[in-house]
């Protein structure tokens, strides 16, 4: 298993992988996982190119959704699907570019679990922290499929056991996430990152000769 960086980009190339068939882990030896995971999976393998941080615009593009900056007033984003079935995204332009990363994969969330209907229109509206609105159903789907559309499972896995990455901080640059998305990937893993030793001196000892 191995990172391959390629233009500013991190290849994740697992022993066994194939892009053109998908991931390496046969599908009778998987546990039960919620449909979230299975669906990103599903739209990971088929649309994305093995790199991080992960293209979510391209493959908004493989999905037809059409993604543009613009007004969204308070909200994060703001999805609509015509009655003729074209899907928008329209991300805050005021937005960080983290933010509108997350502000379309969770778009891309509400579009792959079908949660509208043509000639409906959902805003996105995310906290400062990134917290969304956990009693609507169709929320908590979204943001836990964004979570991991931006951050898969095994990139995760290898950059913490292989790589040895120890710092949330430095996770984050390399999904280019927020530090909170990648803790909150991290217990959804059941993952724990080692603590740094610290070197502990005695007060009374730092004035002796």
């Amino acid at each position: 298993m191995m990172l391959c960086h390629l233009n500013q980009q991190t290849r994740f190339c697992p022993p066994g992988f194939c892009p053109s068939t998908g991931l390496s882990t046969p599908s009778h030896s998987l546990p039960i996982i919620p449909r979230m995971s299975l669906l990103a999976e599903g739209i990971l393998k088929t649309h994305w190119d093995q790199s991080v941080p992960v293209n979510v615009a391209r493959i908004a593009r493989a999905m037809s959704v059409v993604v543009a900056p613009g007004e969204t007033g308070d909200a994060c984003a703001i999805l609509e699907i015509t009655p003729q079935r074209t899907r928008r995204v329209t991300i805050a332009s005021s937005d960080s570019f983290m933010r509108q990363r997350y502000g379309v994969a969770h778009a891309i969330g509400h579009v792959a679990l079908h949660h509208l209907r043509p000639g409906m229109r959902h805003a996105i509206h995310v906290s400062e922290s990134y917290h969304v609105d956990y009693e609507q159903r169709i929320e908590r789907e979204a943001n836990d499929f964004a979570l991991r559309l931006l951050v898969p499972s095994e990139v995760l896995k290898f950059s913490v056991l292989q790589q040895h990455i120890h710092s949330a901080q430095e996770l984050a640059h390399l999904f280019e996430v927020a530090p909170i998305l990648i803790k909150q990937r991290l217990a959804d893993l059941d993952l724990a990152l080692p603590q740094r030793l610290a070197c502990q001196v005695t007060p009374d000892l730092r004035w002796q000769d």
